[in-house]
């Protein structure tokens, strides 16, 4: 009789235990942008850009309302930049120099860098059909890239020197001075007389020497805050809205150089101190079984 009343107390423990859990899918498309300050007097800019994201999930219930809630996702968190005013141009000269010459710069970019990220967040069941959740999160970047366009134009030299430029970028892979090889040539330019041919298509690092180079533009981590709300359309199937809200510097200040202005002095680059982070929105479907 003992034995029967233990277990049927470890049966009536498991039951309560597994229904206190539930796991999940979640995927949909983010919304994200890069924040922080911007250079004066040119017209740069960060706008939305879309990714996605998908995942798994698993919580566990430990009041009659409240459940605790981790998650394991692929996520795209990117941003659509945009400059056009003065800069500067840093012209490579064969495989010892550079030329830093004055100018316009038009530059389109979408950047989209690829993370794990495993979020952590309370649920509040506000009732049968809406859900609430808030919480933080960390990520571990694994593919930055970027890809784009740059318009050049010299101000002293606008016949010789004016080009368009491709910028293909592997943030986390790219070499200083490294180009992406392709069948054609790029855009020839003259510089004090002699021809100079740029490669058709920019790496990320393309103007760097070694030595300027110490380590790569994005961070490998993030961290932040999040929240949102899901709407159940029935037991198991939702929508719902989150909004990211990053408290970590994304960019490496030691590589970040500043478009406007270079140090004229000693021939140098001017970098950054920027707090750059990211924010934005994810839009998903999810299940919960």
């Amino acid at each position: 009789m003992i034995k029967q009343y233990i277990l049927l107390g470890v049966l009536i423990f498991g039951v309560s235990v597994l229904s206190a859990q539930s796991f999940g899918i979640r995927a949909g498309l983010n919304y994200t942008k890069f924040s922080g300050p911007l250079e004066q007097g040119v017209n740069e800019t960060n706008s939305l850009s879309n990714g996605f994201h998908f995942g798994v999930n698993y919580a566990y219930k430990f009041a009659d309302r409240i459940s605790l809630k981790g998650e394991i996702l692929y996520t795209q968190i990117g941003t659509k930049y945009d400059y056009n005013g003065e800069s500067f141009y840093k012209i490579p000269i064969g495989t010892s120099g550079h030329v830093y010459e004055k100018g316009n710069s038009k530059i389109q970019m979408k950047v989209s860098n690829a993370y794990i990220a495993l979020p952590i967040t309370v649920q509040f069941e506000v009732s049968k059909k809406i859900e609430l959740n808030v919480g933080l999160y960390g990520a571990f970047l694994i593919g930055p890239k970027g890809n784009g366009t740059i318009v050049f134009e010299s101000y002293e030299n606008p016949t010789g020197i004016k080009f368009s430029q491709s910028l293909i970028h592997s943030y986390n892979s790219d070499a200083a001075g490294e180009s992406i090889q392709s069948r054609t040539t790029g855009p020839a330019i003259y510089v004090d007389g002699a021809v100079v041919t740029l490669a058709r298509s920019a790496g990320a690092y393309y103007h760097y020497q070694s030595s300027e180079k110490v380590g790569n533009l994005y961070n490998r981590y993030d961290f932040g805050l999040t929240g949102g709300l899901s709407y159940f359309i029935n037991k198991g199937f939702y929508f719902g809205i989150r909004y990211d809200f990053g408290l970590l510097d994304i960019t490496n200040n030691k590589v970040d150089h500043k478009r406007k202005t270079y140090d004229e002095v000693n021939n140098l680059f001017n970098f950054s101190d920027d707090f750059d982070r990211n924010v934005g929105i994810q839009a998903s479907f999810g299940f919960k079984f």
